[in-house]
Formats: C-alpha cells, structure tokens, sequence
C-alpha cells in the first residue's frame, strides 16, 4: 500500500497536480519607438502541453522537448489563436521569439509590426478555448501609457481595440 502512495505521490509530483481554473494573461505593450506591439503570454505549462498534444494530432508534446520542434508547434497555435485584426479585415499575427519555462508556467514571446495606427482595430484571443469550457483569457494593453484590461472566454473571442 506505501509504495502504491508513493507512487501515486510521485506521480502527481512530476505531472503536476490538475487546478482548478484555466486562464492565460497576456501583456500587450505598445513600443513607440519600433510601433510595434510587444507581447508576452502567460499560460500554465500543463494546459499548453495538453493543448498542443491535441493540436499536433494526438502525438505527445512536453515544453522540454527539443526547441525544433515544440517552438514550432507553438508559433503555429498561437498565430491561429491569437490576432489583431484591422476594419478590413487584414489580420497581423505576431512575430514568435521563443518561451520560457517559470515554475508551473510558460511564457511566449511575440511581436506584432507597424501597430502606430491600430484604432478601429479588433483584438481576437481563442487561446486554449477549445480545449477547456471555463478558459478565461485576460488581456492587459499598455497603448502608449494608459493600461486597459480585456477578458475573453469561450462567449467573447473577439473585442475592440480599447484605444
């Protein structure tokens, strides 16, 4: 019985414990210089797992695995999952730099191009809403020096630019 604990208590250890909620934080900063906008996304490393494993069909894919092929994986999910989107419709994705693991999260680095003018654009931000009914994803946007929050979720995928 001890070692069937044990085990169990290792298992939960190394897999890492299931929580209660599924939430992402996006940080949007505007850089004046560049006019681009910088992005980091916060996501829990178990949920991306889970979440990249069924977008790459199933096949399995931990956040330690090679940088050739989990970084790909990556860019590919979040340039389907996450978009500024002008009036007519011309969709700027970002441009991928890397993750880094921290504790029990990920976070992944983007960069989205001439953003000086993107008033009347559309923010979307389906990230992980697939995969997870009670998914919330907040969006913090630092445009130039004003701070403004978005929440999306699986009924709001879509939302104004807040400037």
């Amino acid at each position: 019985m001890l070692r069937i604990l044990l085990l169990l208590f290792f298992f939960n250890v190394n897999t890492g414990s299931k929580h209660d909620f599924h939430t992402s934080l996006t940080e949007i900063n505007y850089n004046p210089k560049s006019g681009s906008l910088e992005l980091s996304v916060r996501v829990f490393t178990d949920d991306l797992e889970l979440t990249l494993t069924h977008f790459n069909k199933g096949k399995l894919v931990r956040i330690e695995d090679p940088e050739t092929i989990v970084d790909p994986l990556i860019e590919q999910y979040i340039r389907k999952n996450l978009a500024l989107v002008s009036p007519d419709k011309e969709v700027k994705f970002g441009k991928f730099y890397g993750k880094e693991k921290e504790a029990d999260a990920t976070w992944i680095y983007l960069e989205m191009f001439d953003c000086k003018q993107v008033k009347n654009y559309s923010l979307y931000n389906s990230i992980m809403l697939e995969m997870f009914s009670d998914q919330t994803n907040l969006v913090n946007v630092l445009y130039p020096s004003q701070k403004k929050t978005i929440v999306f979720d699986s009924e709001t995928k879509v939302s104004n630019w807040p400037f």
